[in-house]
């Protein structure tokens, strides 16, 4: 060991059984601050023990009662119970006195180590204490300087030495320096009753980016379980910046976990006041009926949700709005025709008049004669004039307010519905290719997906807004080639589950929209208002068709939606272009007599004659499911045109995928499908192009 170490073990030996202590320097010695300790209960034991033990003497000796030995032997004897009773008290006396004494060689054997200075008494305050030193005193010699560093060696070494047995104390330790001393005083420790998830989060947050970062419970409920905390921090260049928010939110939440109740945590910052708030969300509700009054007094906000904490959520359809278009994601029975309902009524009543596309007949046609509906159209063709009628439209707008010297806000507003929008994009390439002549011409010069990428950038300043519905997220179809059409449908609505590549696509982050409780109709995820999303349950609205078999289907309290939320005047649409004008001229002519000679066969069953039952043209549809040609994989069973121009069931073998190197976007891809024989038949496809498959069928959505 060298010179300038101690060893405690025998300095307290040391100090134990010696009077004397060395100044470290030889031949020198100073008077110890803490004496020799002298045990004192030892002398009385003895007295006691011979005052009951000297009748027995004075028998053993023989000496006789009147003898002066035992008359004296008596007198001692006579002290006993005196002396049994003093034997106990200066036992303890003696305990506490070597508790005492122990915790003064403790704290002379400290001070001489960690500040080099030699004690000139060490006081002990009465009672000591057993477990933890009560309090202390200890003088220094006259103008001792002691350094923050040694102070705080002495410091860790009192709390460890002399609270070695209790945690309900922790001790103080001050520096008097005007009186050359040091002060030792002990606290007691009050019990810790902070939760695990409380204690979780002071310990993650000590050290981290946070700076000096404290947290204390702000909110409890009904049953004392804590509801929110305050996290206070000093304020830094990063704590005001959006993305590092984002991240400790995520931090946070995540150590926090699901509360007992099942509700999940927000964080809400203040920045410039330097703390935050961590509160639990409000539960969801499982059902939301569309509101009869007017949630949202801004005409130009379209609401159709309720998010956590009552929070409305709304399409905001203004001339400045940063989100004009709407995309709306979900599988057939998702309440995705349900969501259109909402915010096509809610534009009715605000004097907004609609239109729309629905390529599968029956997701649209209640709205077809509501108020504010101009048309619902269902045929492919009609569709494609109908898109350019509207591309015609936003240009003779632009001209107006060119013209006009107008602000493009005077300009009345329109929406317009494509639903199914996979679907109608197949029909239209499905046509090109295997319809007549006159069609495939008519489509060649409508170009009804140029029109509508036209549309998808460039209404927003006509007062056109778009309404989208497809089943399935596809990068490539809102990107790309279309003029990155889907950055303008910045109000996105999910609902049901996506999978990993559709919901990067739709929401930028792999994990959003993937665990949503699929039990509960309507639940999906939003665009919120400042950008990011959230967990939202879409309001429910019947369907308004009128017809007999629709209208006793709904219930009473359904009824009174439809009829509470029914404008009692008509919106007008108003045409700038001749082209719209002469296509809804056209299109409600000829939807009167659809429903004046309309005509649809009646089943029959096996065995039955029904050769006299025509079907007409109109009525033979054959939608079937579309997807992306790139999202096909092998194994799967597509329709594929054979030479004579109809559509058979074919296997595929291999799937070829062509991206651009700059942009991933993909430019053409080749399916190869089994032919006669050994034969093998390679379909190419075009960036944009569909297939068809049989049946419905599982895939991916592709980004």
């Amino acid at each position: 060991m060298g010179r300038g170490q101690h060893d405690p073990l025998k300095d307290f030996l040391v100090d134990l059984f010696s009077s004397e202590k060395t100044t470290g320097q030889p031949g020198k010695s100073e008077k110890p601050a803490v004496g020799k300790y002298s045990a004192m209960a030892p002398l009385i034991v003895i007295a006691t023990a011979f005052a009951f033990y000297v009748p027995r003497l004075v028998e053993l000796t023989g000496q006789a009662p009147e003898s002066q030995g035992a008359i004296a032997a008596a007198s001692i004897h006579g002290y006993l119970w005196l002396l049994l009773l003093a034997t106990p008290a200066l036992i303890a006396f003696d305990v506490v006195r070597f508790i005492s004494h122990r915790h003064r060689v403790r704290l002379d054997a400290h001070v001489r180590q960690a500040t080099r200075h030699l004690p000139v008494k060490v006081t002990v305050g009465f009672p000591p204490g057993i477990s933890a030193l009560r309090s202390a005193t200890i003088k220094l010699p006259r103008g001792a300087i002691i350094r923050p560093k040694e102070m705080d060696e002495f410091t860790s070494a009192v709390r460890v030495s002399v609270n070695r047995r209790s945690g309900k104390w922790t001790h103080m330790v001050t520096h008097q320096a005007h009186h050359d001393q040091i002060v030792v005083t002990r606290k007691h420790v009050e019990p810790d009753t902070r939760s695990d998830r409380h204690r979780v989060l002071e310990r993650v947050l000590v050290g981290g980016p946070l700076k000096d970062a404290a947290v204390t419970v702000d909110s409890y409920d009904d049953d004392g379980s804590e509801t929110g905390y305050k996290i206070t921090y000093s304020q830094s260049m990063s704590s005001g910046v959006h993305g590092f928010q984002s991240k400790i939110d995520e931090a946070l939440t995540s150590l926090a976990g699901t509360h007992e109740s099942g509700r999940t945590w927000a964080t809400q910052w203040f920045p410039s006041e330097g703390f935050l708030l961590m509160m639990l969300r409000a539960p969801l509700p499982t059902r939301v009926d569309h509101p009869l009054e007017l949630v949202d007094e801004n005409l130009r906000h379209l609401p159709y949700a309720t998010a956590a904490s009552d929070l409305t959520m709304f399409w905001d359809i203004s001339t400045k709005s940063n989100k004009p278009h709407c995309l709306i994601v979900g599988p057939t029975g998702g309440g995705k025709t349900s969501v259109i309902r909402t915010l096509l009524t809610e534009a009715a009543r605000r004097g907004i008049p609609f239109l729309g596309v629905d390529p599968k007949m029956i997701e649209l046609d209640g709205l077809e004669g509501y108020p504010g509906c101009a048309a619902i159209v269902y045929d492919a063709v009609r569709s494609a004039m109908l898109v350019r009628a509207l591309h015609c439209e936003m240009m003779a707008r632009n001209h107006y307010v060119h013209v006009k010297k107008i602000e493009p806000s005077e300009l009345p507003f329109l929406i317009t519905v494509l639903d199914e929008f996979f679907i109608l994009s197949g029909k239209w390439q499905r046509l090109a290719k295997t319809g007549d002549d006159e069609t495939r011409e008519m489509l060649k010069e409508l170009d009804p997906l140029g029109a509508w990428a036209d549309l998808a950038v460039l209404a927003r300043s006509a007062g056109i807004r778009l309404l989208l519905g497809v089943q399935r997220p596809d990068a490539s179809l809102f990107g790309g080639a279309s003029g990155n059409a889907r950055d303008n449908f910045g109000t996105r609505i999910s609902l049901g589950n996506l999978s990993q590549d559709g919901a990067m696509m739709l929401w930028g982050d792999s994990q959003v929209g993937r665990e949503i409780d699929t039990s509960v109709p309507g639940r999906g995820v939003a665009l919120g208002n400042d950008g990011s999303p959230v967990d939202a349950q879409m309001w429910w609205t019947p369907n308004v068709d009128p017809h007999p078999n629709k209208w006793n289907q709904l219930s009473d309290s359904e009824k009174a939606i439809i009829n509470g939320l029914r404008p009692q005047v008509e919106p007008q649409i108003a045409f700038y272009s001749k082209e719209l004008r002469q296509f809804v001229e056209s299109e409600r002519s000829m939807a009167t007599t659809a429903r004046e000679r309309g005509y649809a066969p009646e089943p029959t069953q096996l065995g039955e004659d029904h050769t006299d039952q025509a079907v007409p043209a109109a009525a033979v549809d054959d939608d079937v499911d579309a997807i992306p040609a790139h999202s096909v994989t092998e194994g799967m069973t597509i329709l594929v045109p054979g030479e004579d121009g109809t559509e058979h069931e074919a296997t595929v073998f291999a799937v070829t995928v062509i991206r651009n190197k700059d942009t991933a976007d993909v430019t053409e891809t080749t399916i190869t499908v089994g032919g006669t024989g050994r034969v093998k038949n390679h379909v190419t496809y075009g960036p944009h192009e569909v297939v068809f498959l049989p049946e419905p069928d599982e895939v991916l959505e592709s980004v």
